[in-house]
């Protein structure tokens, strides 16, 4: 492993072994992208920039770019049109990475290279949060009934179509994060309209999801490891961490609190699970740590965005 991973429970560990010195609590703001960035040049082989980082900035309504290797690094691109209040990011085996964007509600998606996007998704949404697309090309998008108490719903879309292909419902007001297993199962947080929340579980083709035993405080993302482990940020347990769950436990063997409080959003994984990060909003940090994860495991802070970091995504990241 090139980094070490997360810290157990109630030591909250920065690990400042890969930086000339530690961070002061409120982090070291990024310098504004240089004047004259190339967006349109992000994934020119020119470049040779090697696997990218992508942050959605909310408050500023763009997607910034960074080099996933290095610390604290300028972005080398950004992405603004079709962007309002991004949340999650997904990217498929094409490498197209998909902004699911809040108002209005859409989710947009831009092939390598591009920041103009080439396909707009809004029919049956209200107000997606995550977006995943699975083996088949199917895109799978977690909407929320809205800041009232309706039901959450999956949206599921055919390969090549913008126009619904069915509707899963879940036992909640919103989704949230959102993942395959190896045999093709769907897995999704989900929140009530209070605090507690959970995780419900899809076969491939059903409608009908299965409510595993898991509770969650206000889930975020979510991540299923290739051995069929869950991963799942909660964000509103009093002590803001992420959970881990092995297969087929209903109480978490690790518990993951963040550096310095943070609120832990969307979590993504490299495609050979060496690597995992994490994205907090409230103090704009991006972490990154090892994996699999041990209870000697400490974060690293990779980048520190501005605009309010929700989801993040790699360029080589898990896919389906």
């Amino acid at each position: 492993m090139t980094v070490a991973a997360a810290s157990l429970a109630g030591c909250s560990t920065y690990n400042p072994t890969s930086r000339s010195a530690a961070l002061p609590n409120q982090g070291t703001p990024l310098p504004a992208p240089r004047e004259g960035l190339e967006p349109a040049g992000w994934l020119s082989p020119a470049r040779k920039s090697g696997p990218l980082l992508y942050v959605a900035a909310e408050q500023d309504n763009e997607i910034l770019i960074y080099p996933e290797n290095g610390y604290n690094q300028s972005p080398v691109g950004m992405i603004t049109s079709g962007v309002s209040k991004p949340y999650g990011l997904f990217v498929d085996q094409s490498g197209s990475l998909y902004v699911s964007n809040q108002n209005p509600p859409t989710v947009t998606v831009y092939a390598p290279g591009s920041t103009d996007p080439s396909v707009t998704y809004s029919e049956g949404l209200e107000r997606p949060l995550y977006s995943i697309v699975d083996q088949y090309g199917d895109l799978f998008v977690g909407n929320s009934s809205g800041y009232q108490c309706g039901t959450g719903t999956i949206v599921e879309y055919k390969t090549g179509s913008q126009n619904p292909y069915q509707t899963l419902s879940v036992p909640g007001r919103e989704v949230d994060g959102m993942d395959f297993d190896q045999q093709g199962n769907l897995y999704a947080a989900y929140r009530r309209c209070g605090r507690r929340g959970g995780i419900v579980k899809f076969a491939p083709g059903s409608t009908e999801g299965q409510r595993l035993d898991i509770k969650v405080y206000q889930p975020q993302g979510l991540i299923v490891d290739d051995d069929g482990n869950i991963l799942v940020a909660d964000s509103g347990s009093g002590a803001p961490r992420l959970d881990f769950y092995r297969v087929g436990k209903r109480y978490p063997a690790l518990k993951f609190k963040l550096p310095f409080l943070n609120y832990p959003v969307q979590l993504a994984i490299t495609s050979d699970e060496s690597r995992l990060f994490v994205s907090c909003f409230n103090e704009g940090h991006v972490f990154v740590t090892g994996y699999p994860l041990s209870a000697s495991s400490t974060w690293t802070l990779e980048d520190n965005a501005p605009g309010q970091p929700q989801g993040i995504a790699l360029s080589n990241g898990q896919t389906f």
